[in-house]
């Protein structure tokens, strides 16, 4: 109610009452709220037991089937342990259908059940009374309509406090339930409850028919095309494929929150993660002459778990739109399926971010060597407007402990061999000397890339069994520390031999910025690295031998 005086308002709200705007004189005796009826004249003393009931005043019954232990115990000869008792019995049987069910409670009987009956009621009767419910909590709650609607609740995509709207489940029982859901994935049927911890046969047969059921088939992954032995686009094989143990495209959210929560929050921790602006719009042209830009980037230990991760999906796929790369070898690549994520967010972009990067062809190709235990792989743009783009063949052997694939890419007319490493931590003596026997010759156009911190110590005038690096060794590519500390350096590069250097414009980069964002954890605090890895990145003229040497 509004209450006006001296240009001055107060505002009341009544509980059941509408809303009115009324100009009253100051002294004011204001109405109690805990009563709904009028003031009486009568000074007779009434008992505290005594409530009118009529057509818009319903007599405030105890839910026996909401009421807590210390509720029950308000009712006429209920103690502590009566109350234990009906809750306990009421947790059994999911709920009481009837007063009468009440009777089978130990305790109660026949004759307490007359004494309480008064009292009680088992529906989610309307109360139109303004008094506060003995028992609210859950009638009062928009996310329990269920009850009040009379739907079905979805076993496989209720939240927590859905499921507890369900007779019989608790919040112990609605978490089990959904922990047990992100653990093994979908129930396939109802029957699969009886596997979750707490669950018992009597909890099956009472919430059942409260229940229901989608069952979303998971989506197959496209059909694979195997260029020598190596997979490419399409359809992943998984038989002799290293498995994860939540390797599936198809995951369950924590905590049982809605895919609409995790959008909108991750959208927000996007909309604050910093994102550079290029310094140059490159335009696939240089000094007049058609050019693409190669990368080499170790994703460090990459996981389809990692991949799933939406701040890393955005961070991948906006750092290689920015740059204007059309080839990247990528190093620790755990899961093909991680490696395929990243092509689809390219190809399909759903993230806000990507979506707005307006130089994407959405013609992105990804292709991994199958050798066992392998690591590489590479990411490539087919549908150049100023260049056409093909993988050739990817071959792959092993030079010591080395992994190692190489790709021969044709761009226009051009033939380039691209050798992907990853190298171990430890010197080894003889890799050198394999990488000298894996040159191509001169007349060729071959690049050697992946981290070579292995060698940064020992290399001279920044070459490597005869290839000569694009970037200075003395370049630090720890994207958490660029100083120049010897425990904490990586040395990524991209090598080449003379057809190579000839093709070269002169113009390489290390992205350092834009590698971070708020939805990958970094420790205990948010803000994390896609990898401690800078990817770097080199330019190249597409037609033969116009380049400026190193």
């Amino acid at each position: 109610m509004y209450f006006t005086h001296d240009s001055k308002s107060v505002f009341m709200h009544t509980m059941g009452q509408n809303n009115s705007s009324v100009s009253m004189p100051l002294r004011i005796r204001r109405k109690s709220l805990r009563s709904p009826f009028s003031r009486r004249s009568s000074k007779t003393n009434l008992s505290a037991t005594f409530t009118i009931a009529d057509d818009d005043h319903k007599i405030d019954l105890l839910n026996v089937n909401l009421a807590s232990e210390e509720e029950l115990m308000t009712l006429p000869g209920v103690n502590r342990a009566i109350a234990q008792n009906i809750v306990e019995h009421r947790k059994a049987i999911g709920r009481f259908k009837r007063i009468e069910d009440l009777a089978l409670v130990k305790g109660i009987g026949a004759d307490k059940l007359d004494e309480i009956r008064p009292e009680i009621c088992v529906n989610r009767r309307r109360n139109l009374s303004c008094n506060s419910s003995r028992a609210q909590s859950l009638d009062s709650l928009d996310s329990h309509t269920n009850y009040k609607s009379n739907k079905l609740t979805d076993l496989n995509n209720a939240n927590i406090f859905e499921l507890q709207c369900v007779p019989g489940l608790t919040q112990e029982l609605a978490a089990n339930i959904v922990d047990y859901r992100n653990k093994k994935g979908p129930f396939q049927n109802l029957d699969q409850l009886i596997k979750v911890k707490g669950v018992t046969s009597m909890h099956l047969s009472n919430i059942s028919s409260y229940l229901t059921l989608t069952i979303e088939e998971h989506k197959k992954i496209t059909d694979l095309v195997q260029v020598n032995g190596s997979y490419a686009n399409g359809n992943v094989q998984l038989s002799n494929h290293r498995k994860s143990p939540s390797a599936t495209l198809k995951f369950a959210l924590c905590n049982g929150l809605p895919a609409s929560s995790v959008n909108d929050i991750f959208e927000l921790l996007s909309a604050y993660s910093y994102r550079p602006i290029p310094e140059e719009d490159f335009c696939y042209v240089r000094n007049g002459e058609k050019a693409l830009r190669i990368a080499s980037w170790n994703l460090q230990n990459f996981t389809i778990d990692k991949a799933q991760n939406l701040g890393v999906r955005e961070v991948i796929c906006r750092t290689i739109l920015e740059n204007k790369w059309t080839i990247v070898a990528v190093q620790e690549v755990q899961d093909i399926e991680a490696l395929k994520l990243i092509c689809d967010s390219l190809n399909k972009p759903n993230l806000r971010r990507v979506v707005e990067c307006k130089s994407n062809s959405k013609q992105w190709t990804f292709c991994m060597s199958d050798l066992k235990h392998s690591q590489l792989g590479f990411l490539y743009d087919t549908s150049n407007k100023y260049f056409s783009i093909g993988l050739n063949s990817l071959g792959q052997t092993n030079i010591e402990d080395c992994q190692v694939a190489l790709a021969d890419f044709k761009i226009g007319n051009t033939e380039m061999a691209l050798l992907n490493v990853h190298l171990p931590v430890n010197e080894t003596n003889n890799v050198e000397e394999k990488l000298k026997q894996s040159v191509s010759p001169e007349d060729s156009i071959y690049f050697v890339m992946g981290d070579f911190t292995a060698f940064s110590k020992k290399c001279n005038d920044n070459e490597i069994a005869g290839l000569q690096a694009v970037l200075p060794f003395s370049t630090n590519t720890n994207s958490l520390n660029i100083k120049s500390n010897l425990n904490n350096r990586f040395v990524d590069n991209i090598l080449t031999n003379k057809g190579g250097q000839a093709q070269l414009t002169g113009v390489w980069g290390v992205v350092r910025q834009g590698l971070t964002h708020l939805a990958i954890p970094c420790g205990w605090n948010w803000g994390g690295p896609v990898s401690t890895h800078c990817p770097v990145w080199t330019e190249v003229y597409v037609s033969p031998n116009i380049g400026t040497a190193l």
